[in-house]
């Protein structure tokens, strides 16, 4: 043994930490470049103090086009969830919100993606109308940051709605057993 090795193991430990595996390190990181959180965090804190007026122009537009995702959105009577229906997509927006703002590394991304699933679970919705739901999101969000749009924005965008669908999927699939 070295002498640097038998009076200070710290640094052997942190050298090896260094060398993680990929899959390790994916688990830790958000995802996002720098860049990319910079314009995320950015056009977040334009949209933000707009929540619920974005909200309810989502709401429309979705479900004017997409009437199946809110018929989906049924108690067990049969009647439609009028409260869940006009906090739908309140609700997906914060839940961009909180991803953003915290930069959440992917294990504590599900962990705030786990109500949505369970929410989606209890309407039997399907992985395609979280799709739709999120890419009408996504359409409203840059229609908004048209003025300041780059092209960094819009890949950021585009990875959030991965990440968030790629959880969503598993959990799905973990259910489905």
């Amino acid at each position: 043994m070295s002498y640097l090795s038998t009076h200070f193991p710290s640094l052997i430990l942190k050298s090896s930490l260094s060398l993680r595996k990929s899959s390790n390190f994916d688990a830790l990181n958000s995802g996002f470049t720098n860049l990319e959180l910079i314009a995320l965090q950015k056009a977040w804190s334009t949209i933000e103090p707009r929540l619920r007026q974005l909200s309810t122009e989502i709401l429309t537009d979705l479900f004017s086009e997409h009437y199946e995702i809110m018929d989906k959105i049924r108690d067990d009577d049969g009647k439609l969830c009028n409260f869940e229906v006009i906090n739908h997509i309140y609700w997906l927006l914060l839940l961009y919100g909180t991803i953003i703002k915290h930069n959440l590394t992917p294990m504590k991304t599900r962990k705030v993606v786990e109500p949505l699933t369970v929410q989606m679970g209890k309407y039997a919705m399907d992985l395609n109308s979280i799709n739709i739901q999120l890419d009408c999101i996504k359409k409203h969000l840059l229609a908004k940051l048209a003025f300041a749009l780059s092209p960094t924005t819009v890949a950021a965008f585009d990875r959030l709605n991965k990440n968030i669908i790629k959880h969503i999927f598993f959990k799905i699939k973990y259910y489905a057993k």
